[in-house]
């Protein structure tokens, strides 16, 4: 049956309305319909109809995952994110029932847990929104109860620099001996305050050499915003060089769409390979905990830029342009571990 506008189960005579009514429940006997005159609440009902076998988290993952791959396109290292965290809850009792049977306060203890940095639990909530609106629109559930909730919020963390000299020039060494492409990879990183993923999708069109405009555009920003990053010989002296290095051991003009990190099979630098890298080289820089494990991440080099460019006297707004943030507030995290610049003039004028 189709709908012109204007028309839904409200304006039905009402032996149409109740015969459709029965109809459904006869069909699907195990289903608890409710009678509603209501067009959305129509909708819904259909929906349920349609699909009498109970859904659950673990059921439904793959489905999910397929879909937003071939229809969304989103990047591997998301994917990966939202199967992993998709995952472990299907592996919770407390998820093992219908998606519409979920209690929302097992819900928001499973997405609050620890540990809960403010990153992660943004991770889980968005993965959870995605996941239910995705299942609702299939007609797996009745409606996203995330979607009406207050975003929960993890504690919001300070940035965690490496703080030492001596170790951070232990840190330089060992990424001038990195082998190609990892050398250039971490360098930039340690230069510019990208973020990994930042990095790794760059092209070969994202670079602009060109002398007095040397920049590095972004496209696959982690908040969605493209930006520019602007390097140069006096802020990003070996980022510069190697990027020129680069372009000569081409040997020819590279196309607009070429890869700028590539392995070894030709293929896109991945996550996992510059975890393994970096490892290797904490390990060289003699950078490890107890355990032999690195005792920095990757991501901290961009903290570490961050603090270094705010001690260096930058104002928080050059700082929010350079690390991409769409909030201040994240930059004014790096402001507010620059104890020293907040000492040495109240110990230099004491109060009479």
């Amino acid at each position: 049956m189709s709908w012109r506008r204007g028309i839904g189960p409200a304006s039905l005579p009402e032996n149409l309305l109740s015969l459709a009514f029965e109809g459904a429940k006869r069909r699907h006997p195990r289903l608890n319909l409710v009678r509603c005159t209501t067009w959305s609440c129509w909708i819904s009902l259909a929906s349920r109809a349609r699909c009498p076998r109970a859904a659950t988290v673990a059921t439904s993952l793959e489905a999910f995952l397929a879909d937003l791959g071939h229809m969304e396109r989103l990047r591997p290292h998301t994917l990966r994110a939202y199967r992993y965290e998709l995952a472990a809850a299907a592996a919770d009792p407390r998820f093992a029932q219908p998606l519409d049977d979920l209690r929302l306060e097992d819900l928001e203890a499973w997405l609050a847990r620890p540990p809960a940095a403010a990153s992660t639990v943004g991770r889980r909530v968005a993965t959870f929104l995605r996941f239910l609106a995705w299942a609702s629109r299939h007609g797996l559930c009745w409606r996203n109860r995330l979607a009406e909730r207050t975003p929960l919020r993890g504690r919001q963390g300070l940035p965690r620099p490496i703080r030492e000299q001596h170790e951070q020039r232990a840190l330089d060494a060992a990424i001038a001996t990195a082998p190609p492409p990892y050398r250039l990879i971490f360098i930039l990183l340690r230069e510019t305050g990208m973020r990994v993923g930042e990095v790794l999708y760059l092209r070969w069109g994202d670079v602009i050499l060109d002398a007095g405009r040397e920049a590095l555009r972004v496209r696959e920003a982690k908040n969605g915003l493209e930006r520019t990053v602007i390097v140069g010989p006096t802020a990003t002296p070996r980022t510069l060089r190697g990027l020129r290095a680069a372009r000569r051991a081409l040997g020819r003009a590279p196309s607009d769409h070429d890869i700028l990190f590539r392995s070894n099979r030709g293929t896109r630098v991945s996550y996992e390979a510059i975890h393994y890298q970096w490892a290797k080289l904490c390990q060289a820089a003699g950078l490890v905990d107890t355990s032999g494990g690195p005792r920095y991440t990757p991501h901290q080099l961009r903290h570490t830029g961050g603090s270094e460019l705010i001690a260096q006297g930058q104002r928080v707004e050059i700082v929010q342009r350079v690390l991409g943030h769409r909030d201040i507030r994240s930059t004014l995290g790096y402001a507010e571990l620059q104890e020293a610049q907040v000492r040495a003039p109240l110990e230099s004028s004491p109060l009479q």
